[in-house]
């Protein structure tokens, strides 16, 4: 009678557990399965996509950062040297202007201004003359 009775009990396990099995949906059961993993699998994709979008954007700001002071550098550096070049230059025209003028000053210095003097007074002698003449043949012919 025991064995009865458990075979009776273990047939209605197995019946109402086949009952149970057969009410579920296998392709709900697929469909939330395919659902879950693929849900994960989006989420860890993601998540690597994220982290290495953010990598790549840290080194393209690190790229642009060398770069600006790279440029930077370079701009400096041929600012200097152009400075540089201007200064010299300058200097240079400076001491050819104060070479030019010390001989100009000592040239001058050589000069006798008294006979320059005489001359002037000379030259304006001969134009004074000049102009007497002149005036003196015109006004003969404008008197005939």
């Amino acid at each position: 009678m025991k064995k009865l009775i458990g075979i009776i009990i273990a047939s209605s396990v197995l019946v109402s557990a086949g009952s149970i099995y057969a009410n579920v949906d296998p392709a709900t059961k697929l469909s939330n399965w395919y659902d879950h993993s693929f849900q994960k699998e989006s989420e860890k994709l993601g998540a690597e996509t994220a982290d290495g979008l953010f990598s790549m954007l840290m080194q393209v700001q690190l790229f642009i950062k060398e770069s600006k002071a790279s440029i930077d550098s370079s701009i400096v550096s041929f600012t200097a040297g152009r400075v540089k070049e201007l200064a010299s230059e300058m200097d240079r025209i400076q001491n050819d202007t104060k070479n030019r003028l010390d001989e100009t000053v000592s040239q001058l210095k050589k000069e006798n201004f008294d006979n320059y003097a005489e001359n002037a007074n000379i030259e304006e002698q001969v134009e004074q003359d000049i102009e007497n003449i002149l005036e003196d043949v015109l006004y003969e012919k404008s008197t005939k």
